[in-house]
């Protein structure tokens, strides 16, 4: 029975004297870091765009080509942009990256039905572009498009740079994609 008091006392005297009086006096910062949470603490997570994005199109032309494009936004593959503010918070967004499933329909028989991002590009560039780069944007070339031949255009951009890559993609009647980059800067003299 006295080893079950001194017990009993033992640990009411340990528990008491946990109470924070060490911490009284510390600013909240040097408590985290004391424990190695600052880092945890000041970091800013920022999602673009913040929520998911969705555009879904249905375009027929005169020439007989019938295009049905999803694009959206995809919610767990990222691009990650991290800053470093003036007081060692750190700031990270996600970019997220985008991709269309595309249908295309020629004299209303399904001649392609593809996935396009950035995957399919992968050739065109260098891996450290592809890395940082997100679709920007998948539109129909109703100007260039004729009875054989359907064109969609595509642009990739690195976020917060002037850096992008442009491409067409070629369509024929019988659902055959050709890739073609588009450079926009050609040298003139």
């Amino acid at each position: 029975m006295n080893k079950l008091v001194v017990f009993t006392l033992i640990s009411i005297i340990t528990l008491a004297s946990c109470d924070g009086r060490d911490r009284k006096y510390k600013s909240t910062v040097e408590v985290l870091k004391e424990n190695k949470l600052l880092k945890v603490f000041s970091q800013e997570i920022k999602y673009v765009p913040d929520t998911y994005v969705e555009i879904k199109t249905d375009t027929i032309l005169s020439n007989g080509f019938e295009v049905k494009v999803n694009y959206h936004s995809l919610e767990n593959d990222f691009v990650i942009e991290t800053l470093k503010s003036e007081r060692d918070s750190i700031k990270k967004i996600h970019y997220k990256n985008f991709e269309a499933q595309l249908l295309v329909l020629k004299n209303n028989t399904i001649i392609n039905k593809s996935l396009i991002n950035k995957a399919l590009f992968y050739e065109y560039e260098n891996t450290q572009f592809w890395t940082h780069a997100i679709m920007q944007f998948l539109w129909i070339d109703d100007d260039a498009s004729n009875e054989e031949m359907l064109y969609l255009n595509t642009s990739f951009c690195i976020p917060n740079t002037e850096e992008c890559k442009d491409f067409t993609l070629k369509i024929n009647d019988k659902g055959v994609i050709q890739i073609e980059e588009i450079n926009i800067f050609s040298n003139t003299i």
